[in-house]
């Protein structure tokens, strides 16, 4: 089952009603159901000591980038961005202390 954090949810209501219906489809259907086709990549970034996977959607008009970690075998989303915004510095920083937050749970 995927968890979002409420920093994932405040991401989502951001975007608008219907690409954040094909957002939530996209991360249940990739990340539950076809995890082994997914486009994930862990993200490693040294410089903020953080190392972290990312599901890459870019189907149905979606350019966006879900940030996630697993946690007592769920699997906990915690950021949601369109690419524009992702790997930022700030967009980094911030990802990091969501994640680090969430690894305290």
């Amino acid at each position: 089952m995927v968890r979002f954090t409420l920093e994932a949810f405040s991401d989502l209501e951001e975007f608008e009603t219907e690409v954040r219906r094909k957002l939530l489809d996209e991360i249940e259907e990739q990340l539950e159901e076809s995890r082994e086709e997914a486009d994930i990549t862990v993200i490693q970034r040294p410089s903020y000591g953080a190392e972290f996977p990312r599901l890459k959607l870019t189907e149905n008009d979606l350019n966006h980038r879900i940030y996630f970690d697993y946690l007592d075998s769920e699997i906990y989303v915690f950021a949601v961005r369109h690419r524009e915004d992702a790997y930022s510095p700030e967009d980094m920083e911030e990802a990091v202390e969501r994640l680090e937050k969430l690894r305290e749970l």
